[in-house]
């Protein structure tokens, strides 16, 4: 059971809804009146934010400052005869589901989002702790099964919601990144051909590029600040950038079965030669993690907003110079072979 704050001033909009979460379990509380709905939300202290509005100006007008910590999410309800919009804004994690729904689908989608909301704010409590400390084989299961644990639900919730409150996740994080926009979709391009290079098996490659895509997941929670500071990070900082990896290793979880996916988000910071995140080195990287690193280093070094930019020439041959140490040479290789046009021999015989 989660408390859910539930913003509407229209009774046709949120009599479903409510309906729905108190089925589900959830506590709701109402904020009638949009223009004080953060006052509700200060006074409640929600999980979530269910947006049932026609308009979401309406509610993303009010001032959002004050929040600590990762805010509740918003979860926007409307229907196709509201005004189209994505909403967006830097302080606040949106979702957005239509009318009409399955019941079922729109629950999974404000579980998911509990789920997120959850592990963020679970982590932040022992983030100072285990920032630096390697990531013990099923503490994460067992902290997730304590506190996500779900009651004997009224409704069966399908897998689709919470894989697209992941890509939801993924996007937030992005659009707040250090990176130009589409870094993710860039990494995983980049991460396609290495596994062509390689001659990936199909699923591999399936899993290498969900990972890709969802690799930054875990900076959902990390200040603005920190993710767009220029210049070097401080030691504090430093150590709150490193816990993205286990953070986001561990929201997948909370989403998805698919444990090859979470390990290479998990260990998408390790270097070949052990001074990674977590220590491990070579082989006991899973190859997965090791093409990751470099598709995202090349394309965090040649579209950075924050720091100096590399040449896609430069940016290779600093790869070129840490292959074996930083990065692993075979995939080094593999991105340059994919990258720079290879002589084409014509016979003219």
């Amino acid at each position: 059971m989660a408390h859910v704050l539930l913003v509407g001033d229209e009774r046709h909009r949120t009599a479903e809804v409510k309906s729905l979460l108190a089925q589900d379990g959830h506590s709701v509380a109402m904020a009638r009146d949009v223009t004080r709905w953060r006052d509700d939300e200060r006074a409640t202290s929600p999980e979530v934010v269910v947006a049932a509005v026609g308009a979401p100006d309406a509610v993303l007008s009010v001032s959002m400052g004050g929040s600590r910590g990762f805010a509740p999410p918003i979860l926007f309800v409307h229907r196709e005869c509201d005004e189209a919009s994505e909403p967006h804004v830097a302080e606040r994690m949106i979702d957005r589901i239509g009318q009409p729904f399955a019941a079922e689908e729109f629950l999974g989608r404000v579980d998911a989002l509990i789920r997120v909301r959850r592990v963020v704010m679970r982590h932040r409590l022992v983030a100072d702790d285990d920032a630096e400390r390697a990531p013990v084989p099923g503490r994460w299961r067992a902290v997730l099964s304590s506190f996500l644990k779900a009651r004997l639900p009224r409704h069966v919730k399908p897998p689709a919601p919470y894989l697209e409150v992941a890509a939801a996740v993924a996007d937030w994080s992005d659009r707040r990144d250090g990176f130009e926009a589409g870094h993710p979709e860039r990494v995983t391009n980049f991460s396609a051909m290495i596994a062509d290079e390689f001659g990936l098996a199909d699923g591999e490659t399936a899993a290498l590029l969900r990972a890709a895509m969802l690799h930054d997941i875990g900076k959902v929670a990390l200040p603005i600040e920190v993710l767009r500071q220029q210049g070097p990070l401080e030691d504090t900082q430093m150590r709150m950038l490193r816990t993205h990896a286990e953070r986001g290793a561990a929201i997948l979880r909370a989403l998805d079965r698919d444990h090859v996916v979470a390990d290479t988000i998990l260990y998408h910071h390790e270097n070949v030669d052990g001074t990674g995140y977590f220590g491990r080195k070579g082989d006991a990287i899973p190859r997965a993690a090791r093409i990751l690193a470099v598709a995202e280093g090349f394309d965090a070094m040649t579209t950075s907003i924050v720091r100096k930019r590399l040449t896609i020439e430069a940016a290779l041959e600093l790869m070129q110079d840490g292959r074996g140490a930083q990065w692993d040479g075979e995939c080094v290789d593999a991105l340059m072979g994919a990258l720079r046009p290879r002589p084409v021999s014509v016979s003219l015989s």
